[in-house]
């Protein structure tokens, strides 16, 4: 008997069988031979029995205790065909790849955090120190600017004033008075300007720097 004669004989018998479950088992023992080999063929036959018996076993099976026992009893059967016949297949199995970090990777990393926390925590409290510097620098030249601007307009309006009420006695006094009123009302307007710059220019520059910095660090902490 070859392996033609025996799948023949086996798909006769199961002839009373589901056309599914016919063409699973079938593939199963077809399986057996292919796994083992051309050169193995008889091996399997006298491994494997008659196909009457094996027809018998999957109807049981099927009708009795069910598919599951079956794929268990031909799985285990096909194991016990390759070793037999000696064609174990090489190829180990694929394992599947563990999701996570294992606990003794998570205790390292805990560690390691723990070890250099005296850099890391230096390293952002001068990064707090600096951008803390940069907002009082920045605060301190708007609030000095807003003064400074506040100032120069209150002289020029009594500069502009007192000349005003000299300006007939003393035409000479009073025109010296305004013409310095204005050019303390120029520097004032110069303070608005620089006050102006910080407030809707340097401010949101900073700002932005910082929001694309942050973005950067946390795109490249995510990549890794």
């Amino acid at each position: 008997m070859n392996r033609v004669v025996f799948m023949k004989q086996l798909e006769s018998l199961l002839q009373n069988v589901s056309p599914t479950e016919r063409e699973e088992a079938l593939q199963y023992y077809n399986d057996y031979f292919d796994d083992a080999g051309k050169e193995n063929e008889q091996e399997v036959i006298e491994a494997l029995g008659n196909p009457a018996s094996i027809a018998e076993n999957i109807r049981r099976d099927l009708y009795g205790a069910g598919s599951a026992s079956y794929q268990g009893e031909t799985d285990s059967t096909r194991a016990v065909i390759q070793y037999q016949t000696g064609a174990v297949s090489t190829a180990q199995p694929v394992k599947e790849k563990d999701e996570g970090l294992s606990a003794g990777v998570i205790a390292l990393i805990v560690v390691l955090i723990v070890l250099s926390s005296p850099i890391w925590i230096g390293l952002a409290g001068a990064l707090f120190g600096c951008l803390a510097s940069v907002a009082l620098a920045l605060f301190g030249l708007i609030l000095g600017f807003g003064v400074a601007f506040i100032s120069c307009f209150a002289v020029m309006v009594v500069l502009v004033i007192v000349g005003l009420m000299c300006i007939a006695t003393s035409p000479l006094t009073g025109v010296a008075l305004i013409g310095g009123g204005f050019i303390c009302g120029a520097v004032s307007l110069l303070f608005l300007m620089l006050t102006v710059a910080i407030c809707g220019i340097v401010l949101p520059a900073i700002c932005k720097g910082i929001v694309c910095l942050c973005r950067k660090l946390s795109g490249k902490k995510k990549k890794a």
